[in-house]
């Protein structure tokens, strides 16, 4: 009983214990689909050209029509990182009373290991949701992705893992801006000129995502305020528990014709130096829509302890168990292989509008 509890495909049948929890920008900007989760360890993305603003041509009646060129694209090959988070489980760990269990100690060691599972299972989960989240944030910033991948706990040995969605010198999901840091400052112009970055080119532009400082700069802003309903202008009009962890609809503005959310991102992670970071860091500005991109998945081959084999799995969570007789210790790894990645070029404007 105690191998089955183990077993891989027992893990995987108990999804709800270690399914991703909401996430705002994994969530919101690259959603997972079916199609998302790949049965080989590179994934291959295809990239649509943008979509064209042209007329469709007026003709004479006697004309049945005229051709229009379709959408291109093209296709890149992408592998994405390993994400491997481990907990070790040793016999005193079944001999200790854990926390939340009654004081005596009333859980029998089988009991007690079943309980220690599923919260290793949740907090493993958790950081790998973060992992993501990191990986999502870094994405919109940069339209790239760069992390050091570890060979030891201590981080002293790595390789770094670089990709860019860009062919160019410098990152071309970028603007300029006059600075906001006055209340005077033409927020609704560089919003307006951002927006425009995307919509000439045929995409969408409706959420303007921003760091805490600059969500208070915005809403002491005066043309910001005049556009707003000052009988109806409440900071909470989307109360924190209906977004995730973090995230806070702070207005709905209409900048020169474009429909736009502003949502104030504020959620922190400990970074691998051990230093305390914002996702969103101090001063930024993303102008984008949701799903203007997808967060892919590689699949996870590992060498399985029960079945003596090697076994490809295909999903978003893959646990993996094995076992030190010797040393009487069971380690549990819980692996993802995620990767953010736009679904067009440059769906995306990064602004620094705080210095």
């Amino acid at each position: 009983m105690a191998a089955n509890l183990y077993d891989t495909r027992t893990l995987l049948q108990a999804k709800e214990v270690y399914a991703p929890q909401a996430s705002f920008l994994r969530d919101r900007y690259f959603p997972t689909s079916d199609a998302d989760i790949f049965s080989t360890k590179k994934v291959d993305i295809d990239y649509k050209d943008e979509q064209a603003n042209k007329l469709g041509p007026l003709v004479l009646p006697e004309v049945g029509g005229i051709p229009m060129d379709r959408r291109g694209y093209e296709t890149h090959e992408f592998e994405p990182p390993m994400i491997a988070p481990e907990r070790v489980l040793t016999a005193g760990h079944l001999e200790d009373r854990q926390a939340g269990e009654a004081i005596g100690g009333a859980l029998s060691p089988s009991g007690r290991e079943a309980k220690i599972l599923a919260d290793d299972l949740v907090d493993l989960t958790r950081a790998i949701d973060l992992r993501e989240e990191h990986m999502a944030a870094q994405t919109l910033l940069t339209n790239a992705y760069s992390a050091k991948r570890y060979a030891d706990k201590y981080g002293s040995q790595g390789i770094d893992f670089n990709i860019k969605y860009y062919s160019e010198g410098s990152n071309p999901a970028t603007y300029t801006g006059s600075g906001w840091s006055t209340a005077s400052s033409n927020i609704i112009s560089d919003l307006a000129t951002m927006a425009n970055m995307l919509t000439d080119r045929g995409l969408p532009a409706t959420d303007v995502i921003v760091a805490g400082d600059v969500a208070d700069v915005m809403m002491g802003n005066a043309s910001i305020q005049k556009l707003l309903d000052i009988r109806r202008y409440e900071i909470g009009e989307v109360k924190p528990e209906e977004l995730p962890s973090g995230a806070v609809l702070i207005a709905v503005l209409n900048v020169k014709g474009h429909i736009m959310n502003v949502f104030s991102y504020s959620r922190t992670y400990t970074a691998d130096d051990g230093t305390t970071k914002a996702f969103i860091p101090s001063g930024s500005v993303i102008v984008t829509a949701p799903a203007c991109g997808r967060m892919a998945y590689g699949s996870v081959t590992q060498l399985e302890e029960y079945a003596h084999d090697f076994v490809t799995y295909a999903g978003r969570r893959v646990p993996h168990v094995t076992t030190n007789s010797h040393d009487n210790v069971r380690t549990l790894t819980l692996q993802a292989k995620p990767l953010a990645i736009p679904n067009v070029k440059n769906p995306f404007v990064y602004s620094k509008v705080l210095a």
